[in-house]
This record gives C-alpha cells, structure tokens and sequence, in this order.
C-alpha cells in the first residue's frame, strides 16, 4: 500500500501543480451536498445495488434521450458515488464507470462540456483510491481509459485545461498501478497512446500552450510547475496536494 500511495503521489503532484480554475471549484462547491440519498429513487437504487449496468439503464430511462440531462445525471451519480467510497468502494467505481460512459457519447460532451468535465474530475478521484483499485482493479482500467478519452476531447479540454490534465494523470497513475497492470496487462500501453495523442493535438494546446509539456510530465511521472494560457490571459498557478495515501486533495493558491 505504501508503494502503491508514493506511485500516486508523483503523478498527482504533476496535476496539482498544474493548478486548478474557478469553475472546477465552483463545481466541487455545488455537487458537495449531492449524496446516494438524494438521488431519483431508480437512480439510488442502482447505484446501491453496485451493478454498474442497472446504474447505466436508469440514466438512460430517466435522461429520456436528453444529452444534457443525462450529463446533469451523470454528474449527480459520480458525485454521490465519492461518498461511498469508505463504505462501498464497489459501487463506488461502478457507479463512476457508468456516469463515465454516459458522458463518453460524443451527444453528451458536446452538448454540456462543463459537467462532462466536472464528471471525469471526479471520477479520476475516485479512480486513484487504494480501496477501489483493491476491489476492482479491472473497472479501473475500464474507466481510466475512458477518463483519458474524455479529457482529451477538445470541447471537454476547452471548459478548464487544468481540471483536464488533472484527470488525464490521475488516470495514468491508475493505468500504471500494478493492479490495475495485473488485471489488465495493456492498460499502460492505452491510457499512455491516449495521452501521446492529446499532447500533439493542436486543438488543445489553442486552449493551452503548456498542453504538450503537461501531459509530456504525467508520461514520465514528473513534477511540473507551467503557465496555463486561457484566452489571451496568461496566469501561473501553484497548489499543494494535501492528502494522497487514502485519495488525492487539491488545494490551490494563485500567485
């Protein structure tokens, strides 16, 4: 466990010291109070039942075809889903992995990028938990590569760059864990050509012109303080990580 949290911590280090911006934080603030308990009654159901496929059916019948419904539903699952993780780390990534693959659609993302990007961050959390990797390293990898896929979307990636390559390390550091290799041996080798290819997408670094360097320091589990270019404003930001042995926190504090 201990080499499993020092693995964590190089790679959570890099995405911390990337920094985070407003909306991220906004979005932690208003999915906080969201919890299994106040879930639609199918919806608490499932994730309850930690049958990742029940969880998928009720998102589908109750977004009723709506992609930003079903992005809004989704985010409220991850959201309730990082609340059991002490208690149920199964449903937990279940229940992740199914809010994941909503928001994968490409309908989803495009139509409420903001929430889909507020559903890979906190899904990429839950992926990094001892307990969860423990239980159901397989369904790591499944959602590891998804939350890479996803983050590296250009209309995800736009919303908040820092939130983005946030997910995109946590996901690698779950995609390296050996676990989650054990279980699924090529892993690795996906999560890291995932990543090769949004740090040579041109779409990305137009939002980020440290793209390359950042996703360039997750692949060599690096540490590394950049500049995140937002528009035509420039601002460096650094942050600390808080906690890392049980599940990564991030703290930020602009210069």
């Amino acid at each position: 466990m201990a080499t499993f949290g020092k693995m964590f911590f190089a790679a959570a280090t890099c995405a911390a010291a990337i920094g985070m911006i407003p909306v991220v934080a906004v979005a932690q603030q208003a999915t906080s109070a969201v919890t299994v308990n106040s879930l639609p009654p199918a919806l608490r159901a499932a994730v309850l039942s930690g049958n990742s496929a029940s969880v998928t059916a009720a998102l589908n019948t109750l977004s009723g075809g709506n992609p930003a419904q079903a992005a809004a539903l989704a985010l409220q699952v991850v959201s309730a889903a990082e609340k059991l993780l002490a208690s149920n780390p199964q449903a937990a990534i279940n229940a992740a992995a199914a809010a994941v693959q909503t928001v994968q659609a490409s309908a989803v993302s495009t139509t409420s990028p903001t929430q889909t990007s507020q559903v890979i961050v906190t899904a990429s959390r839950i992926l990094v938990n001892p307990q969860v990797v423990q239980v159901a390293p397989a369904v790591v990898a499944q959602v590891a590569t998804a939350v890479a896929q996803v983050a590296s979307t250009p209309a995800v990636y736009q919303v908040s760059p820092a939130a983005a390559v946030q997910a995109m390390a946590n996901a690698y550091s779950a995609a390296t864990s050996p676990a989650v290799v054990a279980a699924v041996p090529t892993v690795t080798s996906t999560v890291a050509q995932v990543l090769t290819t949004a740090s040579q997408n041109t779409a990305l670094a137009s939002a980020n012109a440290s793209n390359s360097a950042q996703v360039t320091a997750i692949l060599n589990n690096s540490s590394v303080t950049v500049e995140t270019t937002q528009q035509t404003t420039t601002t460096t930001q650094t942050a600390s990580v808080e906690s890392i042995a049980a599940q990564p926190s991030f703290t930020v504090s602009p210069n």
